[in-house]
């Protein structure tokens, strides 16, 4: 069990630093943001172990080939898309639909961009390396809920937490939270 909760920690990263960038830019409907932005990231870490499971192997080569570089691109680009935004003269509100940053491909680009990396474990898992031989199918269910329900706390402290900084200047923090997505993008690249 504290394998499965080391794993959760590590597997929670990106999701936690992509729900801090947001914590930064989003100033409106700030609970829903959050919560939709949890569930997803949560439920796609919680999804991806299950795929990898179930997938085996087979799943980890076709996806471990793609997965730096799919990863880097979505992050970037978001990234790219928050500081572009932050800077362009006509400052929108972010609760109209138009100008939502958090809309619903958005949120599913980063669903998978977060979780992909759980596929590995999922792999893991149905060759006994993680939780050990034969897992049953509650054992199962109970580690990929412990890596989804870690990565919906993580994501909700982190979205939360960043309001501390919200004394700063706006367009700053959406460029920090810009720059720290690109950084996601690069450090799966290296």
């Amino acid at each position: 069990m504290l394998a499965i909760i080391i794993i959760a920690l590590a597997l929670a990263v990106d999701a936690t630093v992509y729900s801090f960038s947001y914590g930064l830019v989003l100033k409106c409907r700030r609970m829903w943001h959050s919560l939709w932005l949890a569930l997803t990231v949560g439920g796609f870490q919680a999804g991806m172990p299950l795929l990898g499971y179930l997938g085996g192997e087979g799943v980890r080569d076709s996806v471990a080939q793609w997965q730096d570089g799919i990863v880097a691109a979505v992050f970037c680009g978001l990234g790219i898309y928050v500081i572009y935004s932050a800077w362009k003269e006509d400052d929108c509100d972010c609760c109209t639909k138009d100008c939502n940053p958090l809309g619903l491909f958005a949120l599913l680009l980063v669903g998978i961009a977060t979780a992909i990396d759980a596929l590995a474990v999922g792999v893991a898992m149905a060759l006994g390396d993680i939780g050990g031989t034969n897992l049953t199918l509650p054992q199962l269910f109970l580690n990929v809920s412990i890596i989804g329900g870690v990565t919906i706390v993580c994501s909700l402290v982190a979205f939360h937490s960043a309001r501390l900084l919200h004394h700063l200047p706006t367009r700053w923090l959406e460029s920090i939270a810009g720059l720290l997505l690109i950084a996601l993008g690069i450090k799966s690249l290296l």
